[in-house]
């Protein structure tokens, strides 16, 4: 019974940190969306302290699974697997998508610095004939 209660706690934090990583991620795609590259900084300092708890709790779950081995058949912690599972699915999703955002408009930056950029087109000059001066001057 003490192991199914660790387990469902450690899972309820899991599911916890889920919950803020899916709003970090759908925050993000946003402020890709909207160029906002102050605002997306600010962001991606809060999901990397996400993510060091997330991996706190991870090695917490090791832990947990090398000290108890097995769990029993509690309704509550079987449905909040599937909860947590279904959320990193989710995640994982949004994770993809905020990728090719960042990817399609790391593309369109390029594209727009090769426009304003000036070329290394030599061929121009080199079909125009040599300037003559003229000695009358």
């Amino acid at each position: 019974m003490e192991q199914e209660t660790s387990t469902l706690l450690l899972l309820e934090k899991l599911e916890s940190i889920f919950d803020t990583l899916l709003e970090t991620a759908e925050e993000k795609q946003c402020l890709v969306v909207a160029g906002d590259s102050s605002g997306l900084e600010e962001l991606i300092l809060r999901e990397e302290q996400v993510l060091k708890d997330l991996e706190s709790l991870e090695n917490q779950v090791r832990e947990e699974a090398f000290s108890q081995p097995g769990i029993g058949g509690c309704t509550s912690l079987a449905r909040l697997k599937q909860v947590v599972a279904q959320k990193a699915m989710r995640l994982e999703r949004l994770n993809e998508q905020n990728q090719k955002l960042m990817s399609k408009g790391l593309e369109i930056v390029r594209y727009e610095l090769g426009l304003l950029l000036p070329q290394d087109d030599y061929s121009k000059a080199l079909k125009t004939p040599p300037i003559a001066f003229d000695e009358k001057v």
